[in-house]
């Protein structure tokens, strides 16, 4: 007996020192941060970023902006981050002028603000929380908190500090400091509603100090294998005040579903910044678009069978794989419902499907079912042989290579996302046009339908001359009586 409990004491005492060992080792690497005074802090930066999940086919980079600015600032204690950039698209010709975007998240929350307008991004939340958790000074709080891993490792003849741990068992993390107590690098991932458990990795450059606060000069960043982010740091501030306030349009259901019917047996589905369109066939339904994540699907769900009781969803049409378009078609596969998109994007959402989904499991991962899908080329028909729902690809579109449309030949009712972005009510046309929208009017012609109105998924349903206004085209005279 008493050999046992010096065998169990001396164990602790093991344990014990390895737990001491570890501590002190992030505590000095979270000393050389500052970490434990630091409850707020920000950083400028300016270089290059990438529009995650916005590529114009999903074997593509995401699109690749100059940034003139890039503010961005953390609120530890409260979770919260906001980003304020200046930046200009490098892909797209003619280059545009500069665009300013602030992009935020607390919690689980996460909105775009423009002016006094702010926009639910809610499937971005998770994307934008792990930028907190994998900073420097948040990699050193979520490590203590998590009970990290520490360990000694050489890495091509260099000793690092291996510091490993899932926060909330949200985002994995495996961080490594060199023998100067810097961050080098960061593998990560966290839960994408498209992509599964999204790999991240992020470099952080030489360190220096900014008036006495020591802070990396360049951040470098990769997610699912394509760049995000090159920035360089100019300028770092400790623990400056911060006020992150949710909004309350934020705060109350900001994913909440409304209708309006424009035309019979067709609904526009509005509440957030990309709609949906319900089409009534004569046995089942059919959606148009599933965008901004499973909630907001559920909520559309949920009005379509307010609207039509009696009728099960048969088909999702998918008009492109944006992620802001794309994150909430796997809560319909979840439900048996089958996924219509252009071919291109199909190997992209069946990659995605065999992905792990740990980090943020959702229903389509929960239920072990395997979406179905049905692709087309440049046109498909979904008919009952009562109504027909007419898909077309928009051919030679800037914006996505497999981008779709609808078109009910009945109603003339076009159904389109991202190609054509109505002005506000009583604005004045662009001066000059956008390649899309132009792009878009010669599909028409070369499809030789007959258009009436348009449903823009970003904004509202309009008359197609609003089109024929946006590129400069003056739209036909009515008929004579």
């Amino acid at each position: 007996m008493f050999s046992k409990l010096v065998v169990a004491f001396a164990l602790i005492g093991i344990m014990g020192f390895r737990a001491q060992a570890q501590e002190t080792e992030l505590q000095r690497i979270a000393d050389a941060l500052d970490v434990s005074t630091t409850k707020t802090f920000q950083f400028t930066a300016n270089g290059t970023m990438y529009s995650l999940g916005q590529s114009t086919s999903p074997a593509a980079p995401w699109p690749r902006s100059f940034v003139k600015s890039m503010t961005r600032i953390y609120d530890f204690t409260a979770g919260a981050m906001r980003d304020s950039v200046v930046r200009m698209a490098a892909d797209s010709l003619p280059i545009g002028g500069e665009q300013q975007a602030v992009t935020v998240v607390s919690g689980d929350l996460a909105w775009n603000v423009a002016g006094n307008a702010v926009s639910a991004r809610l499937f971005e939340a998770s994307e934008r929380a792990h930028q907190i958790v994998i900073s420097p000074h948040g990699i050193l709080r979520a490590a203590f908190a998590n009970n990290a891993g520490v360990a000694k490792k050489t890495i091509e003849g260099r000793e690092m500090t291996v510091i490993s741990f899932t926060d909330r068992g949200r985002h994995k993390v495996v961080a490594y400091a060199n023998d100067q107590n810097a961050i080098e690098w960061v593998e990560s991932s966290y839960g994408s509603p498209v992509a599964g458990d999204m790999k991240v990795v992020t470099y952080y450059g030489p360190y220096r100090d900014f008036g006495g606060i020591k802070f990396p000069t360049k951040i470098i960043q990769y997610q699912d294998g394509k760049p995000t982010l090159d920035v360089t740091v100019t300028a770092v501030s400790a623990n400056p005040p911060v006020n992150i306030e949710v909004p309350a349009a934020i705060r109350n259901n900001p994913l909440a579903a409304k209708s309006e019917k424009i035309a019979d047996g067709v609904w526009y589905i509005t509440g957030v910044s990309a709609a949906s369109v319900l089409i009534e066939m004569k046995d089942y339904l059919i959606v148009v678009e599933a965008p901004h994540g499973e909630e907001r699907s559920l909520e559309v769900m949920g009005e379509v069978k307010k609207l039509v009781p009696n009728k099960p969803i048969k088909y999702l049409v998918n008009t492109h794989h944006h992620f802001d378009h794309s994150s909430g078609l796997r809560a319909y596969a979840a439900e048996g419902v089958t996924i219509v998109t252009q071919e291109i994007n199909r190997p992209y959402f069946e990659r995605a499907a065999l992905n792990s989904w740990s980090l943020a499991p959702d229903r389509l991962a929960k239920s072990k079912k395997k979406p179905v899908f049905q692709t087309m080329g440049d046109n498909m028909v979904l008919t009952d042989g009562t109504r027909s729902v007419e898909l077309y690809q928009i051919v030679g579109n800037v914006h996505h290579d497999g981008i779709v449309m609808a078109y009910l030949r009945k109603e003339k009712l076009l159904i389109e996302a991202d190609v054509f972005s109505p002005t506000p009510v009583g604005a004045e046309p662009p001066k000059v046009p956008a390649p899309s929208a132009l792009n878009l009017e010669a599909n028409v012609r070369r499809l030789n339908i007959d258009v009436d109105r348009i449903v823009s998924i970003h904004q509202r349903v309009v008359p197609y001359s609003d089109l024929l206004t946006a590129i400069g085209k003056k739209p036909p005279a009515p008929p004579t009586k």
